[in-house]
């Protein structure tokens, strides 16, 4: 990642001075040419940074996304009589369209579980992999029921309502605070162009009067 990030500071500090070199005007001065050099190899060194942030994001939000539907076909799984290990597999077939990278992780959960790895373990290291409380949770339940010989289908159940509604209720806090975020653009954007609708009329007239 170093290395990236050291060859796109240089790639972008030796395009700035490339282009300084065949398009800067002559009345360009050089401070002005190495501050655009800097800046760019500023810019390229923080950018695999940013990329590398984003991408992070997106594959938090399909986790986060796609785990309530892995728990809903987990259910379907249990119910039908398969073992959880099987279900995890078929599971992870279902979902490669939807979430690519879930599946992916839940794949190889599969093959840790093929090599003799236990449940729990292959289960944890799945929740250190994806960064995820609910991943953590659904380990640890799974544990317990085992432990205490409860249902295991009715824990599931509970489990995935308990997720629902705790994605329903973050939904929820966003589109409440969905206004407070919107009223500084609309006061920047909006309400500038409505003053000037009022007001140029206003000062039109008053100009022709004179």
């Amino acid at each position: 990642f170093f290395l990236i990030r050291f060859a796109t500071m240089i790639g972008a500090a030796l395009g700035a001075f490339l282009i300084n070199h065949w398009a800067a005007s002559a009345e360009s001065t050089m401070t002005s040419r190495w501050t655009f050099i800097i800046l760019s190899g500023a810019g390229g060194y923080f950018l695999p940074g940013l990329v590398l942030t984003q991408k992070v994001r997106e594959k938090m939000r399909e986790y986060r996304n796609g785990f309530p539907d892995f728990m809903d076909l987990m259910i379907v799984c249990s119910d039908a009589g398969m073992s959880m290990e099987a279900g995890i597999e078929r599971v992870s077939k279902e979902l490669a369209r939807t979430y690519p990278s879930l599946s992916q992780n839940l794949i190889l959960v599969s093959l840790e579980l093929r090599a003799g790895r236990s449940l729990d373990d292959a289960l944890k290291a799945l929740a250190d992999r994806l960064s995820l409380d609910e991943v953590r949770s659904f380990a640890t339940l799974l544990q317990q029921s085992k432990e205490l010989g409860t249902s295991l289908s009715g824990s599931l159940r509970v489990f995935s309502d308990e997720m629902r509604h705790k994605r329903m209720s973050l939904a929820e806090e966003k589109a409440h605070a969905l206004p407070a975020k919107m009223s500084v653009p609309v006061t920047v954007c909006i309400l500038p162009v409505v003053l000037m609708i009022a007001i140029i009329p206003i000062i039109v007239k008053l100009t022709a009067h004179h």
